[in-house]
């Protein structure tokens, strides 16, 4: 086993086993100094393990390293070494101080901003990034973030990723970094304006209930009234707060949270209003309150139906005036947040049991957003899956994804913790298998009295929908046309069509039509399903 010693001129090293190509990116001459990165290079060791081999950004073989040796370039270097038998996991990417921001330069003058969460790139139109190109595959390839890196892998595609003539599984995009999807060049650069103005959603899923809520999102956030955000825990109340500052007003300003039901009763109103020198003891020093850290931006109050009864008329003060006074102060201060509430508890149930003031919860509500349980959106747990194992492989360096039974295990299960409980769950099962793919016995589910009752309560089934009803281009009614426009996704379809996936397939086999289009196209379905034939049993 080899071992690879990485520096860049300065006190910066980084060492790791050569158990695989490792991408490096690379500064040029006379450019680590200003913190930019010129071009991307791969060390990759030979079939026999006793040599390594080091490639420029294009893929081109720069030097042959042995044990002992070393390549030199402008102000890095790489030494080859032999292990000393020291375990510790090797990361795919190694990063170096300075990376700037990153976009990608797409046909047609196109940009993208890479933000925080990964993109699938392809000709399905359910793809973040759809290349107009019959060359590229429904889902082509990923970019994903590792550390301080990005990383574009290839999804299985047909064609291809492909840099200077020569195809590879993988590229690290640094600016100058240009890669082939099918007939389709797609450059990286440096764009620090992109990434401030345009940051990506981190809500995922494609179900019709989310959909509602990024609806709700587009209608309610531009306006600066209050929002009130209503689901069970663990749904992500706070990631729709996120998205509705994002989207808001003022996104530039600040965005200040607050958990109602973690502060003590006494010291919420200090924490909410602030409080002035000797107000109490041991205010030692004056203090801004929340309300007045997220002037001109948002205020995110969650688990507001915790908050106590007496505050709550101030906290209705507050809101219709814009004015408050600090503990133990007696000037008014101007502060204008634009207030996000949540919670999970039943607010207009509490307001009839004389638990929550009514015209607080009239005046939280002037518009509410309700996020839907995992249970009710089951098209979604694919993507999630496959978000929260990238986010997990980032944090722990542990890449894993999920086998086809695995994911029918978790499908089948009622999810009372929501998106928490299925992080949890991931978690345990990436640190339970050394495997490259989380099977069935690497789960472990819940097995709670709330489980039990979630599974025997009769769950309505909805009926799919879609905002664009049955698209102009395919004939009503052509199912063969209408799998060809939606890439073979057949989420998309049951969403257009209002059948289940299992009638579609089932229909699509009667017409002796889907191995042959599956075969021509090479296509996964979005949702995880791995790639039918004619002969392929039923779920």
């Amino acid at each position: 086993m080899l071992r690879v010693l990485i520096a860049d001129g300065s006190s910066h090293t980084v060492s790791r086993r050569l158990e695989g190509p490792i991408c490096i990116p690379a500064p040029s001459d006379g450019a680590s100094s200003r913190g930019e990165l010129r071009e991307a290079w791969f060390v990759v060791p030979d079939a026999s393990g006793e040599t390594a081999t080091v490639h420029g950004d294009r893929y081109q073989p720069l030097a042959r390293l042995a044990p002992g040796e070393r390549f030199e370039r402008a102000e890095l270097s790489v030494h080859l070494s032999h292990d000393d038998g020291d375990a510790a996991p090797t990361d795919p990417v190694v990063t170096l101080p300075g990376a700037p921001a990153l976009a990608l330069e797409l046909p047609g003058a196109g940009r993208v901003a890479l933000a925080t969460r990964p993109l699938v790139l392809g000709s399905a139109r359910d793809c973040d990034v759809v290349l107009d190109d019959v060359a590229v595959s429904a889902r082509h390839a990923r970019v994903h973030r590792l550390g301080e890196a990005w990383m574009l892998t290839d999804l299985g595609s047909t064609n291809g990723l492909w840099i200077g003539g020569a195809r590879v599984p993988a590229a690290m995009l640094a600016p100058g970094v240009a890669v082939t999807l099918g007939r389709s060049r797609v450059a990286c650069v440096a764009d620090e304006i992109a990434r401030r103005t345009a940051p990506a959603s981190t809500l995922v899923g494609t179900s019709p209930a989310m959909a509602r809520v990024r609806a709700d999102l587009a209608r309610f956030a531009p306006a600066p009234y209050p929002v009130l955000v209503e689901g069970e825990s663990g749904v992500g109340k706070e990631l729709v707060a996120r998205e509705l500052h994002r989207l808001g007003p003022n996104p530039e300003g600040p965005l200040v949270t607050v958990n109602c039901a973690a502060i003590a009763p006494d010291v919420i109103e200090s924490e909410l209003f602030g409080h002035e020198r000797g107000a109490f003891t041991g205010a030692v020093g004056r203090r801004r309150g929340l309300f007045e850290e997220a002037h001109r931006g948002t205020l995110f109050l969650d688990e507001i139906g915790d908050l106590p009864l007496p505050l709550q008329v101030k906290l209705l003060r507050v809101l219709e005036t814009g004015e408050l006074r600090r503990v133990g102060g007696e000037q008014p201060i101007r502060a204008r947040p634009r207030v996000v509430s949540a919670t999970l508890r039943d607010l207009s149930g509490m307001v009839a049991a004389g638990h929550f003031r009514e015209d607080l919860y009239f005046r939280l509500a002037d518009f509410r957003v309700r996020v839907p349980p995992l249970r009710d959106r089951p098209g979604d747990l694919p993507l999630l899956v496959g978000a929260l194992l990238a986010r997990i492989g980032v944090e722990t360096g542990r890449h894993r994804r999920l086998e086809d039974r695995a994911l029918g295990v978790l499908l089948a299960h009622p999810w009372p913790g929501n998106v928490r409980e299925l992080l949890a769950v991931l978690k345990r099962a990436v640190f339970a298998t050394e495997a490259a793919a989380i099977g069935p016995k690497d789960l472990a589910l819940e097995r709670s009295a709330r489980v039990q009752a979630l599974r025997l309560a009769p769950t309505p089934v909805p009926v799919p929908s879609h905002p664009e009803g049955w698209p102009r281009e395919v004939p009503e009614g052509d199912l063969e046309g209408l799998h060809r426009y939606c890439a073979g996704n057949l989420s998309r379809m049951a969403c257009i069509t209002g059948l289940a996936r299992s009638t579609l397939r089932e229909r699509m086999r009667r017409l002796g039509r889907y191995a042959a289009a599956a075969q021509a196209a090479r296509l996964t379905d979005a949702d995880g399903d791995p790639r039918m034939s004619a002969d392929d049993p039923d779920p």
